[in-house]
């Protein structure tokens, strides 16, 4: 599935009417799961996110993924 394809789907009202209260909690667990946190002795012993950090780059935690979930939550 495309990222429109997927926008689209979230934003029928055949998706809205199909799913109970607990999807949405599921698919934020799930994002939460998937970017957490841990410490990099590299990165001078700061909190990463373990999903975004790649050998080349370190993402400082909260990520950008994480910060968007916090400020729609705020």
């Amino acid at each position: 599935m495309t990222h429109d394809e997927l926008l689209a789907d979230i934003d029928s009202e055949q998706f809205r009417n199909s799913r109970t209260l607990a999807t949405p909690y599921a698919a934020l667990r799930a994002v939460l799961e998937i970017h957490q946190p841990y410490e990099d002795p590299w990165f001078g012993g700061g909190t990463c996110c373990r999903e975004c950090t790649r050998e080349e780059y370190t993402a400082k935690y909260p990520c950008d993924t994480i910060q968007a979930i916090e400020k729609e939550l705020a």
